[in-house]
């Protein structure tokens, strides 16, 4: 019986110095992309803004627009995510770059069915305000195209450098300048993004009304 206690104690000890076995990818990641409740997010997310657009775009007589960010709020970019974590890599602006050159980005749940549901209103823009340099325009284009949520009267509004910030452009848009002076002024009716500055840093505009967040727990600034 003793050598019993002292064979079973002996296991445990070695149990107790056995090396975990790490997780494939992090914690974060497989959340986004395993997880039945990142899922539920974003279709209650884009559920609940429809509600809002169609309530009020039936108001609307004159031309508007849905802003929208595109990396984790459009385009789901878990693979390069993957290919990081894979090599023990971190982010930088080549192997972004890259990866967005292969025009393999995913979409994020619910994404399409409602810019398809926002394209059948009438008088409807989406305008697409993201911090992919505009080098990059026709790639991210591509990537759109081959998932079937690209339109012939989008706007791209992507970085031309870096002091070219969100608000920068996001100014343009309600103001019709800069880039947008060939389009015109446009109203707003919901944002889009995840990220607080993906938004205007409005007191007027209300978060389930004007503002709609998609959740992004592996990348950001916190």
């Amino acid at each position: 019986m003793k050598a019993a206690l002292i064979f079973a104690f002996a296991g445990l000890l070695g149990m107790g110095c056995a090396t975990p076995q790490r997780a494939p990818f992090s914690t974060a990641l497989n959340w986004v992309t395993q997880s039945r409740e990142y899922k539920a997010v974003c279709l209650q997310t884009y559920a609940n803004a429809w509600e809002k657009v169609v309530a009020v775009a039936q108001k609307e007589s004159s031309p508007w627009a849905i802003v929208m960010d595109l990396d984790e709020t459009v385009l789901d970019n878990s693979g390069y995510q993957r290919h990081l974590e894979t090599k023990g890599e971190a982010y930088s602006q080549e192997s972004w770059e890259e990866w967005v050159l292969k025009t393999e980005a995913t979409l994020v749940p619910g994404a399409k069915e409602f810019i398809s549901k926002v394209r059948a209103l009438p008088r409807a823009r989406i305008i697409f305000i993201s911090n992919r340099y505009a080098r990059n325009t026709k790639p991210t284009r591509v990537n759109l195209q081959k998932l079937g949520i690209a339109g012939d009267n989008d706007i791209y509004l992507l970085r031309k450098e870096k002091a070219d910030t969100k608000t920068i452009r996001q100014k343009e848009v309600l103001e019709g300048t800069g880039r947008m002076v060939k389009h015109g002024a446009h109203r707003v009716l919901v944002w889009f993004g995840d990220a607080a500055h993906d938004m205007p840093d409005d007191p007027k505009l209300k978060w389930g009304t004007h503002k709609f967040m998609l959740p992004n727990p592996v990348y950001g600034n916190w």
